[in-house]
């Protein structure tokens, strides 16, 4: 089992909090685009890149915390393609959006969520 401080424990349950909640808002911005709800999808679509530099931030921080786990660092390296794919959006054309949405972002990220996911589950699960 792993063990981590308190301090420790407490930043990856919030990091990982962060991407449960990435992970929900995307299904918002489908569900809005969906609803032509385009302006909702837009702003959810902001909050989303915002997350995503505070998690490469975060990343950068725990890999301080992580330096002996190169499985988790191989993780931190491997969000940088997520954050490629989601630097070209365009919020104008929504049609365009949605498809790059879900067969780019999405996809990356979401398979990113799954790994890093799994590399920390070791330290909730026992």
């Amino acid at each position: 089992m792993n063990v981590l401080s308190e301090e420790k424990f407490l930043l990856v349950n919030q990091y990982i909090g962060l991407l449960d909640i990435i992970e929900e808002a995307f299904g918002h911005i489908f569900l809005c685009l969906e609803e032509l709800r385009f302006e909702d999808a837009g702003n959810l679509g902001h909050d989303i890149l915002a997350a995503f530099c505070q998690i490469h931030q975060t990343n950068q921080v725990l890999a301080e915390h992580f330096s002996d786990r190169p499985g988790i660092l191989n993780k931190f390296e491997d969000f940088e393609s997520v954050l490629e794919k989601a630097q070209p959006i365009q919020y104008t054309n929504y049609t365009l959006w949605k498809g790059i949405l879900g067969e780019s972002i999405y996809p990356a990220f979401s398979e990113w969520y799954r790994e890093i996911n799994k590399q920390f589950r070791s330290y909730f699960i026992n």
